[in-house]
């Protein structure tokens, strides 16, 4: 059993751990308070449970965790908390007040919520190259609907996975409806957007940034949490395709968006995510510029460098992790958070659709043409989604490297 200060930390690790914070951020969390409160714990994280133990007075302290959410604002709430330890020793009673107070700030209002995946989907369906409107806006139907679900039934208790099949199997059914309308080759944009909008992205950004610290245990537990979502996502895409009577379509002939509207709609896609995230509103502009940003680097990538989808996405990434560590670092907000929200985008989302929808056809059909044409889409999804893990997080993992260093003695700030 650990002391009261004692405690005081192991809350703050957990409130962080279970809102989306990476652990390196974490594990500097811990040691800020160890300045400010005179204690001399260690952190030793899992995906169940964080482990605080102090060698100097010989105790240990425990707490579950469930790091299967993403609140940005509780996290800058604690995050503040942790950084007056610079300023001076810390009182506890206030701390546990702040801390206490964190854990209380709800997610985004629900009606905001809705309407941002209503306005996410529909950016993404621009930005693929959507070329009717009526795509646009079934697509955010679809989006809306299934957001709205989602905080439905999550106010009854569903958690994450139900959550997903739902949200999934809704955008199958209004996606069937969409084929069926003839609203021409890019109607499958309506079946692909709104499940985009479900994809996991910061779990699995803070399980490559684990992996590549060497935290292996928890980062394959981040990766494999990722996994089961993305499995229910299509799980509940097939189910909602197969009620409304359609299978899954082959994203064809849909052409490139010009530049300036790619860029408008990638800014509106970044802001959607950092709503469902819970972003403070007075840190949205920094995804939204640096995803624009981003999105610009990988248009030209794509269209005046005549580089391939993976060097287009590490390119943008490299781009986004540059530009958005230094400021996770100063406002003190999960980077994963606001590192996918920019980038969100460019995932390969008419691969993974045609490498599901071929996955699906096999069975009938198990010729060698679809097999490589299967193949070939599962390697490109496989890579771009790959290089986007990377270019995001070699800059924070440089900067954690860098700044262990400079607490060692051994190097400079970054």
């Amino acid at each position: 059993m650990g002391s009261p200060d004692h405690d005081a930390v192991l809350q703050a690790a957990t409130l962080l751990q279970n809102n989306g914070q990476s652990t390196g951020m974490t594990l500097a969390a811990v040691s800020r308070l160890n300045r400010g409160l005179d204690t001399h714990a260690v952190l030793i994280p899992s995906w169940s449970s964080l482990l605080l133990r102090d060698d100097s007075t010989r105790t240990a302290a425990w707490a579950p965790v469930s790091p299967t959410a993403v609140n940005i604002r509780r996290v800058a709430t604690a995050m503040r908390v942790v950084d007056a330890a610079q300023d001076g020793p810390l009182d506890r009673t206030t701390v546990r007040a702040e801390l206490d107070r964190a854990a209380q700030l709800p997610a985004s209002h629900a009606a905001v919520f809705t309407l941002a995946c209503a306005t996410g989907a529909g950016a993404l369906a621009v930005i693929f190259g959507a070329d009717h409107p009526a795509v646009v806006l079934l697509a955010a139907l679809s989006g809306a609907v299934g957001g709205a679900l989602r905080r439905t039934i999550g106010r009854w208790g569903a958690g994450p996975l139900p959550q997903v099949l739902l949200a999934a199997t809704v955008a199958g059914l209004i996606g069937a409806a969409a084929l069926r309308a003839d609203l021409g080759p890019s109607a499958a944009l309506v079946v692909l957007c709104p499940v985009l909008i479900l994809v996991p992205g910061p779990h699995l950004l803070n399980g490559a940034l684990d992996l590549l610290a060497l935290r292996v245990t928890l980062g394959l537990s981040r990766l494999g949490y990722a996994s089961v979502l993305v499995a229910a996502i299509g799980a509940g895409l097939m189910l909602g395709l197969q009620a409304g009577g359609e299978t899954l379509p082959m994203v064809s002939s849909v052409g490139r968006t010009p530049l300036l509207g790619d860029v408008l709609a990638a800014g509106v896609a970044a802001a959607s995510y950092s709503v469902y995230f819970s972003m403070p509103y007075r840190l949205i502009a920094w995804p939204v510029a640096a995803g624009m940003l981003a999105h610009a680097a990988h248009w030209w990538a794509l269209s005046g460098w005549g580089s391939g989808p993976a060097t287009a996405a590490l390119i943008a990434c490299l781009i986004v992790g540059v530009l958005l560590v230094p400021v996770s670092h100063l406002v003190r907000i999960p980077f994963a958070g606001i590192g996918f929200a920019s980038v969100v985008s460019l995932i390969p989302g008419s691969y993974a659709l045609h490498m599901l929808g071929g996955l699906v056809a096999l069975p009938g059909d198990p010729s060698p043409s679809l097999l490589a044409a299967t193949v070939a889409n599962g390697v490109v999804a496989t890579s771009v989604v790959a290089a986007m893990a990377v270019g995001l997080a070699i800059p924070m993992h440089v900067r954690d490297v860098v700044e262990q260093r400079r607490q060692e003695g051994l190097g400079f700030r970054l």
